[in-house]
């Protein structure tokens, strides 16, 4: 949210991201009690929080914090919950006249639970206007049982980038707001796309890791060894490669 440029309207916030932070963050330290004084001491040398909450960030929820910073619209959309002001199914294409129409989408943690991600993606991206901005936090690592997917990081990046979008932040955390190099364990990636232009027909990513880690070679250009051997029966590759 500190990317310049990011935080502008309409905003698209997928789910009433609440933002729930205990009392005693707002407590002088003399207040506190032992154990809330340890908590806070963990959060703020491990994630180098600020030692007092600044109150800006004293909203309930996500669209009240980003009303307070000056977007006069914040949509919610939600299949289930009736507070959404858009009630869509994202395993079904949304609608043309949602094309094009947030300047930012965020996504903090529903993606992983569609079951139809490609369909999910197409209509995130879709929903982006061109020079707006698509924020994405989802499991890449563990998280077993939280949802109906964990993704492979750079099948996210290439949705994106296959579909007229530039990778303009890019970090690995734990669920505790950790950093990391690498995922590890439970661990969520953090996206940010801006839309360079209008999409056409959606590029669907594809798997190169069998091709170039297996057989050394490139799929698009495959090698005359493989052009010599005669397909299976059902039109497929020859049983060679699909080994």
């Amino acid at each position: 949210m500190a990317l310049p440029g990011v935080v502008r309207g309409p905003v698209l916030s997928w789910g009433v991201t609440v933002i729930n932070i205990p009392d005693f963050f707002r407590k002088p330290w003399a207040t506190l009690s032992t154990r809330e004084k340890l908590i806070k001491l963990h959060h703020w040398s491990l994630h180098n929080l600020p030692w007092t909450l600044p109150d800006e960030f004293s909203h309930p929820d996500l669209g009240a914090l980003l009303r307070a910073r000056g977007v006069e619209t914040v949509d919610i959309l939600d299949w289930y919950d009736s507070r959404a002001s858009l009630r869509v199914d994202m395993n079904q294409p949304v609608e043309a006249k949602f094309h094009n129409r947030y300047a930012l989408f965020i996504d903090i943690g529903c993606l992983e639970h569609v079951f139809d991600t490609r369909q999910c993606i197409e209509n995130c991206l879709r929903m982006v206007a061109p020079g707006g901005h698509y924020v994405l936090c989802t499991p890449v690592s563990g998280w077993v049982g939280h949802g109906f997917h964990t993704f492979d990081a750079k099948g996210l990046g290439l949705a994106l980038t296959l579909n007229g979008f530039e990778i303009v932040f890019h970090r690995y955390t734990t669920r505790e707001g950790k950093n990391l190099e690498q995922p590890k364990g439970d661990t969520l990636i953090w996206l940010v796309g801006r839309k360079l232009r209008e999409m056409g027909e959606f590029k669907i990513p594809q798997q190169d890791y069998w091709w170039g880690e297996v057989f050394g070679t490139n799929p698009s250009s495959p090698s005359q060894a493989d052009k010599a051997q005669p397909p299976n029966a059902d039109g497929s590759e020859p049983l060679r490669v699909r080994a």
